[in-house]
């Protein structure tokens, strides 16, 4: 039973997946500090009335504080739940996440509060102050900012978590998880066949962080602008505390990996890696993935983590064209170290994944030709993933290509990364990895050079490369990746059918961005006051 003093906090996330790991985090600290915490996953929610399963809901579990996460694409979906939330209750909303970082003079004109930087001990002083003090005393919290009936008061001075050990772990499937579907209420944890449907990796995957924060000044992204808001240094967990985390989650046995999405996973020092390595493979041994950074790849620190399980390393190159790189993305990598680095993982033989950054405007046709050869020349066999140039706000390119009308400011809000232009560069980059290196070279042509054969042969063999050629590299590679254990392959192959079926038959989206981009074209036709600023 709550005691008299404890405080209600509902988290609703509107994105079209599962995996919350910033809000696992709030709910575990509010819930560790003697209050409770609920979490609703609400994916894209766009209607124009507020559905009586969700109404029945808030009102059962009457919280004292709801909170809303949002990234860039779900700021209308955001806007709207807490309008329809605004018109059936008397509840404090509060908005936080990466948009409410990125663009807080905007987002507190919907929200009686914004958390500009980290929310986890925010939510907490915020809760006791609404407590202790009441609605209409104005709170003077780190972090808070207050929309006083139409009054916007600013509070910086925000101080991220130095200890991260001093937050607790997060569980795979907390017991106060539930998910909106089909116009009712579910709680995940009761309920795991329908959380596996919304989850990443259709489930399989823990999502986890060691660290927080990145060195890296990358023109194109978020980390950028959020520096100024956490700095630079990289904040650490210690092995323990990792461990003790993956301890627990493993008790469920239909995890099979671990999804380290640390920015830089290779931040840790030797002495962390080692031990880390050390304890993994003594309490834990599952297989499980890092992203590393291509120009500080160090092969002992790679070799060490795939002998303790590593099975897949994601690498972001973004171009092949140093000029690119360099000059647009102010990336400081040579394709040289890409390459040296590409050479280890592929020693490793953990599977690799790279990324890339696509729809550039300010990509030449030269630009793309010498990314394609340049991708063609490393070594086989790898996969690919695209993403579209995203423009986010507070971001050195962003400035630049608004300053020169490259770019809608707002364009960001609506399009998801992955939703590629389907052109002819991108097409030909997407097959790379994936079809005789002659082939590349004869179809690396600027347009002015094409003619009728390159036309038909680019379409066919995309055709056939997206729907057979490359699920099949993915899945070798993948295999080896786990040692080729035939229990882990079967299973991943199970837990993620959906998902790869939807991206097969989609231009790269899944089945719930998808879904999502229908009612969000919907929703501009039956509720256009919605999308004015």
């Amino acid at each position: 039973m709550q005691k008299e003093s404890s405080m209600k906090l509902l988290l609703i996330s509107l994105q079209s997946n599962a995996s919350l790991v910033g809000l696992k985090y709030i709910a575990a600290n509010v819930r560790s500090k003697g209050h409770d915490a609920c979490i609703l996953l609400a994916p894209g929610y766009l209607e124009n009335s507020l559905n009586p399963a969700i109404e029945d809901f808030v009102r059962s579990y009457n919280p004292d504080l709801i909170g809303i996460g949002l990234m860039s694409i779900e700021f209308y979906p955001a806007k709207n739940i807490t309008h329809l939330l605004k018109k059936k209750f008397n509840i404090p909303i509060i908005w936080g996440g990466i948009h409410a970082i990125l663009k807080p003079e905007e987002c507190i004109r919907y929200a009686d509060y914004i958390c500009s930087g980290e929310g986890e001990n925010a939510a907490v002083s915020l809760l006791e102050h609404l407590r202790d003090k009441g609605r209409d005393v104005i709170p003077d919290i780190s972090n808070i900012w207050v929309n006083d009936n139409g009054k916007v008061i600013k509070k910086g001075g925000t101080v991220p978590e130095e200890d991260l050990d001093k937050l607790p772990t997060i569980e795979y499937i907390p017991e106060y998880f539930y998910g909106f579907h089909k116009g009712r209420i579910y709680n995940f944890s009761q309920n795991q066949r329908l959380f596996r449907r919304y989850a990443l990796y259709g489930g399989t995957c823990h999502m986890m962080i060691t660290t927080r924060g990145c060195p890296f000044y990358c023109g194109y992204c978020a980390n950028a602008y959020t520096m100024t808001v956490f700095g630079k240094r990289i904040r650490k967990r210690s092995v323990e505390n990792c461990i003790e985390e993956l301890k627990d989650v493993k008790k469920d046995p239909y995890v099979i990996y671990i999804n380290f999405e640390d920015d830089w996973f290779l931040a840790h020092d030797y002495e962390w890696i080692k031990l880390f390595c050390e304890e993994y493979k003594k309490h834990i041994n599952l297989p499980f993935m890092i992203r590393v950074y291509p120009g500080v790849l160090d092969r002992e620190k790679l070799l060490m983590l795939r002998d303790a399980g590593l099975s897949l390393v994601i690498m972001g190159i973004q171009s092949g064209s140093d000029r690119v790189n360099f000059e647009i993305y102010n990336r400081k990598v040579k394709f040289s170290s890409v390459m040296k680095a590409a050479e280890l993982i592929s020693e490793s033989k953990a599977a690799p994944y790279y990324e890339m950054i696509v729809d550039n405007p300010y990509e030449t046709e030269e630009d793309e030709m010498d990314g394609i050869n340049a991708m063609s020349k490393l070594k086989r066999p790898y996969t690919i993933s695209l993403a579209h140039l995203t423009f986010f706000p507070g971001t050195l390119l962003t400035e630049r290509a608004i300053k020169e009308g490259k770019v809608n400011p707002e364009a960001y809000l609506t399009r998801y990364m992955v939703n590629i232009d389907k052109t002819y560069f991108n097409k030909l980059l997407y097959m790379t990895p994936y079809i005789p290196r002659f082939s590349v070279g004869f179809l690396n042509k600027s347009k002015a050079s094409r003619n009728i054969v390159h036309l038909l042969l680019i379409n066919i063999l995309f055709f056939v490369v997206k729907r057979t050629i490359e699920p099949s590299v993915f899945l070798f590679v993948l295999a080896r990746g786990l040692n080729y254990n035939v229990g882990w392959t079967v299973r991943t192959i199970l837990g993620n059918w959906r998902a790869a079926v939807s991206k097969l038959l989609s231009n790269f989206l899944g089945r719930g961005d998808i879904e999502f981009d229908k009612r969000l074209k919907q929703a501009r036709q039956e509720m256009p006051e919605l999308f004015e600023q």
